[in-house]
C-alpha cells in the first residue's frame, strides 16, 4: 500500500484534528488519525470518543488497506517539511515509510480495527438517522461563531460539574436560539433569530466540542452553517469535513432565576477605555481572587485594586453617573472576557443597582446578549 498526498491538503486536514486528539490517554489508538483510502482520495478521522471528526482530500492511492499513525507525530513531520507532496508506504508489521523530498520517517501504526467507531449522522452503526432530528439549527456563520464566541468562555472549568460542562441550547420560542453558559459566579446568554428553527427541550453541547465546531466555523465564510442535533448526538458538515460530538447528559440549572430585573443604573462606558483600566488595575489584584473595585461618584468611574504584600493601584475614567456613591467588587478577569468579546470603539453599559446584586453588562452593539456576573466581598 503507498498514499502520495498533496502536502498543504494533508497539513491542512491533520491540523483540523489536533484539538480532538487527547495528549494523554489511556488507551493508544486514541493517540493516532484513521487513514482510509478509497478510489481517488482519503478518509482522515480522529475522535477522543466524546467528539469525532472526520474530513476527505484528494490522495494517489495503491492498495486500498487502512492504517492509524500518531496523530501530531504525523501532523509536526508534515509541518516542517518543505516537500509538496508525502508519501506514506507501508512496511512490514506494522512499519510505515514517509517520504517528504528527501527526508525519510519510519512510524509505527497501530491495527486499524482497533480504531473506535464514531458518532455519525449517516444512520450506520445503530446510530440515529436524520428523520429522527430534534432540531436542525441554520445561521451564517459568523452569527454561529459570535453566539459560540460570547458564551463558551463562561462555561465552567471544573469538570465535576459535568451540566456546567457546556453551552446550552435551546429554542425559547419558534424561529429563535438562545446559547446560555455559566460557571455558577457569572452567565452568559445571547439570542438570534434562526428561521425554522425549534426543539422541545434544550440541550448542552460539550466545550470541547464546541470550540472544535467553531474552528470550522473560521473557514465557512459568510455561508450558512448547519448544526443538527438528533437525540444524544450532534454534529455540523462544512465541505467534505464532519465533526460529530455526544452532548452532555444532565440538567441545565434555572438560568433565568438569576438575571436581574431593572437596574438602578444604567451606566455606558467606552468598552476600550474601562477593559485597559481593568487590565492595569488587575496587576496588583489578588492573584487567586482577582478582585477589583468600581467605585462610583458624581460623572466619575474609579477602577482600583489593593493588595497587602505587592501594593495598589486605581484610575478615574470620567462616566455619565449621577446618583449616590457606591461602589462593588467583581473579579477582573470574569469583566475583561466579557469585554473581550465586545467590539472595540463601541460601548459597554453596566446595569448595577448596589454593592450586593449582581451586575449586568449588555452593549448596544448586540442587544440579544446579556451578561450577569456576581459581585464580590473585597
Amino acid at each position: 500500500m503507498e498514499l502520495a498526498i498533496e502536502r498543504v491538503s494533508l497539513l491542512n486536514s491533520l491540523s483540523l484534528v489536533q484539538g480532538i486528539v487527547e495528549r494523554r490517554n489511556t488507551v493508544p489508538v486514541l493517540g493516532h488519525v484513521l487513514i482510509e483510502p478509497g478510489e481517488d482520495r482519503i478518509r482522515l478521522s480522529a475522535t477522543d470518543l466524546e467528539v469525532g471528526i472526520r474530513t476527505e482530500l484528494v490522495a494517489e492511492i495503491v492498495g486500498p488497506t487502512p492504517l492509524t499513525l500518531s496523530a501530531r507525530k504525523l501532523f509536526e513531520i508534515v509541518r516542517e517539511t518543505e516537500a509538496e507532496k508525502v508519501t506514506i508506504k507501508a512496511l512490514e508489521g506494522d512499519w510505515f515509510e514517509l517520504r517528504c523530498g528527501r527526508a525519510r520517517f519510519k512510524m509505527m501504526g497501530l491495527d486499524p480495527r482497533s480504531f473506535p467507531a464514531m458518532p455519525s449522522p449517516n444512520g450506520k452503526s445503530g446510530e440515529q438517522s436524520l428523520e429522527a432530528n430534534k432540531g436542525e439549527l441554520k445561521l451564517p456563520s459568523p452569527d454561529m461563531a459570535s453566539m459560540i464566541d460570547k458564551t463558551i468562555f463562561a462555561v465552567s472549568p471544573d469538570e465535576a460539574r459535568y451540566n456546567l460542562s457546556g453551552v446550552y441550547v435551546v429554542a425559547p420560542e419558534g424561529g429563535t436560539v438562545r446559547m446560555v453558559a455559566t460557571d455558577g459566579h457569572r452567565l452568559s446568554v445571547i439570542d438570534r433569530q434562526a428561521a425554522g428553527f425549534s426543539m422541545t427541550g434544550g440541550v448542552i453541547i460539550p466545550r470541547k466540542g464546541l470550540a472544535e465546531l467553531r474552528k470550522l466555523l473560521d473557514q465557512a465564510g459568510d455561508n450558512e452553517a448547519q448544526l443538527v442535533i438528533d437525540g444524544q448526538l450532534a454534529w455540523l458538515r462544512r465541505g467534505s469535513t464532519e465533526l460529530s460530538m455526544r452532548l452532555v447528559e444532565g440538567e441545565f440549572p434555572d438560568y433565568k432565576g438569576v438575571i436581574p430585573g431593572q437596574s438602578r443604573y444604567e451606566i455606558p462606558v467606552g468598552r476600550d477605555t474601562l477593559l485597559n483600566a481593568m487590565r492595569r488595575a488587575a496587576i496588583f489584584s489578588n492573584e487567586r481572587y482577582h478582585g477589583v473595585k468600581l467605585a462610583f461618584a458624581d460623572g466619575t468611574l474609579t477602577v482600583s485594586s489593593t493588595s497587602p504584600d505587592l501594593g495598589e493601584a486605581s484610575e478615574t475614567l470620567d462616566v455619565a453617573f449621577n446618583g449616590a456613591e457606591f461602589s462593588i467588587g467583581f473579579n477582573a478577569l470574569y469583566i475583561q472576557q466579557v469585554l473581550n468579546v465586545i467590539p472595540s470603539d463601541s460601548e459597554a453599559i453596566l446595569g448595577l443597582s448596589d454593592e450586593v446584586t449582581a451586575g449586568v453588562i449588555t452593549t448596544p452593539s448586540d442587544s440579544e446578549f446579556r451578561y450577569v456576573v456576581m459581585p464580590m466581598r473585597l
